[in-house]
């Protein structure tokens, strides 16, 4: 019991496992914590989980756990953590629809003048054709043709051959000058590209109490890392977000974005954390 006459934290917890017939061993078990842990939370020895935000985590799982509500019981816990980084777990992608679509629509457009704008000229000049011919055709009457007089054939006059002088030497054959190729200028220096402006990054600081697998995506879905990540260690990972983020055995790890903590609990099903890091 506390000061103020209510049950503490821990005896909550404690009332509602006992209520339930569940042992300690049942309850790391299912918590996949180990029973030390367990029982540190029912004694309100929450210093000994570590940091307050693994502290806030454990207890909101185990109030799921036991059917409790969790935020009435994170709200009298002692030394609540500042305000974390604002995460929004990873969306679906919506569907979209392909009406909305403006390339979709700027194709169909293209594909009508390809089609319309050669129908449409075939068309007219089909019917300016008829109409010419309807109008300018006189009235066809057979009649004998008058009979053509024949010229008679005039002689071509022979052509001209030059003397041939023993012991000259032939004319050689000249080739008719060609233009030479026109050299392609080269670009000017306005036309090349501008440089792109560097893209904002951020960092992802994680340390390890335990195995776990991790994997980093940045906005263009380049992997940045992707590794089991042996107990102990630390990881700095920078790049430019959003961040897709998947942990395993997420309760046993800590991250922070830029140096805020980032609270893990709300994102993970059975023991893998997946969410979105916005920049």
């Amino acid at each position: 019991m506390s000061e103020s006459g209510q049950s503490s934290v821990g005896q909550i917890l404690r009332d509602a496992r006992e209520a339930q017939g569940m042992t300690l061993e049942d309850a790391a078990a299912r918590l996949r914590l180990m029973q030390r842990q367990v029982e540190a939370m029912e004694t309100d020895d929450f210093d000994s989980l570590g940091q307050p935000v693994f502290a806030r985590g454990f207890v909101r799982n185990y109030a799921r756990l036991l059917g409790l509500a969790p935020e009435a019981l994170l709200a009298r816990m002692e030394g609540a953590p500042a305000e974390p980084t604002a995460v929004s777990p990873a969306a679906p992608s919506q569907p979209h629809s392909w009406l909305s679509s403006p390339w979709l629509i700027l194709l169909l457009l293209g594909l009508l003048l390809l089609v319309g704008v050669p129908v449409a000229l075939y068309w007219w000049l089909n019917s300016e054709e008829g109409n010419n011919s309807s109008e300018r055709v006189p009235p066809v009457t057979q009649s004998r043709p008058a009979p053509v007089a024949v010229p008679a054939p005039v002689a071509e006059p022979a052509e001209a051959v030059p003397p041939v002088v023993e012991g000259a030497p032939a004319p050689v054959p000249v080739a008719p000058a060609t233009p030479a190729a026109e050299t392609p200028e080269a670009p000017g220096q306005d036309e090349a590209g501008a440089p792109e402006a560097p893209a904002t990054s951020g960092v992802l600081h994680l340390e390890f109490g335990d195995e776990a697998w991790v994997e980093i995506k940045d906005a263009s879905g380049r992997m940045l890392h992707r590794q089991l990540n042996p107990p102990g260690s630390r990881v700095d990972v920078e790049g430019q977000p959003p961040f897709d983020v998947v942990i395993g055995n997420a309760a046993q790890a800590r991250v922070t974005y830029n140096g805020r903590p980032i609270d893990l609990n709300p994102f993970i099903a059975v023991t893998v954390a997946r969410f979105t890091l916005e920049e």
